[in-house]
């Protein structure tokens, strides 16, 4: 009796050591790494993500537009200087003119006039060579 009460014990325990781990919850991205340089002590490697999505979040008062850019992996600086990847600013159009350059990530567009406008986002290195990251959206001032 005592070994299959053993038996069933050890049986329970088993059970509870299967392959179910459990998984991270969200959205789980995997970045390639590429080797640099290899030796016994140290290993360099260089991420391969690009500057991947640009999200606007917009909200209109009046005849103002408040706008709120979130870019990942990217740090705002002024315009002009070296080109460095993940660094630069935006430039803002509204209507097809372009209107001012940004270094920050949120900014208000003041004093438009009543009417539907296109808006445009588009970020750019401190060299003003485009990164290929733009969005275009359309407002309506009452």
């Amino acid at each position: 009796m005592k070994r299959l009460l053993a038996l069933v014990f050890i049986l329970i325990g088993m059970t509870g050591c299967v392959e179910d781990k459990p998984r991270p919850e969200g959205n789980v991205i995997l970045v390639p790494l590429h080797v640099t340089n290899v030796s016994n002590d140290v290993v360099e490697v260089v991420s391969q993500s690009q500057l991947a999505s640009l999200n606007i979040k917009h909200y209109v008062r009046n005849k103002d537009v408040y706008v709120e850019c979130y870019i990942p992996n990217f740090s705002f600086k002024e315009k002009g200087g070296n080109k460095v990847s993940g660094e630069g600013h935006i430039e803002v159009s509204v209507d097809g003119k372009k209107i001012d350059d940004m270094n920050t990530a949120a900014f208000i567009v003041k004093g438009l006039n009543r009417g539907v406008h296109e808006m445009m986002v588009e970020v750019v290195h401190n060299d003003s060579t485009t990164y290929d990251l733009k969005k275009i959206w359309t407002v309506s001032i009452q």
